[in-house]
């Protein structure tokens, strides 16, 4: 393994660092959203694995009846999907286009983060909303009217 370049964990569907499109995401998520950060809580650990919880408040729904508030679980590694700003701190700036699932996620049977969902593929669509183009933004008030 030594010289290896290291890489994100990113596993869509089995396939690593898979090319994924907003549609497929759509129709692969529960919910797709435009959501802001409210807040965060950090979990660090040295002997295990470490992960942030994100409360953040829905600004706009393009899939799913998700209520106004949620919480987002994400580990702490490479495969994970953070909504850091500036020093580390939550990004209470911006906006992001997520695409979610339900998070399933606990350690030895114990729920982490109780009814906590995640990002689908942390590697694929979903992002900062300054990031989505017009053309995202059309393909999804496109992909809503079809639901």
């Amino acid at each position: 393994m030594w010289g290896v370049p290291a890489s994100a964990l990113c596993l869509y569907d089995g396939v690593n660092n898979a090319k994924t499109s907003i549609v497929r995401e759509f129709h692969d998520s529960k919910w797709v959203v435009r959501a802001h950060v409210v807040s965060a809580d950090y979990h660090w650990s040295d002997h295990g694995e470490s992960w942030t919880t994100y409360r953040l408040k829905v600004v706009k729904s393009y899939k799913g009846k998700l209520r106004t508030r949620f919480t987002l679980f994400t580990e702490r590694n490479s495969g994970g999907f953070y909504m850091d700003g500036a020093g580390g701190v939550p990004d209470f700036d911006r906006d992001y286009l997520l695409f979610l699932v339900s998070d399933g996620w606990s350690k030895a049977g114990r729920p982490i983060a109780k009814d906590a969902l995640k990002v689908k593929y942390s590697c694929g669509q979903s992002k900062v909303w300054n990031e989505v183009t017009a053309q995202d933004v059309a393909e999804l008030a496109a992909l809503s009217r079809g639901r």
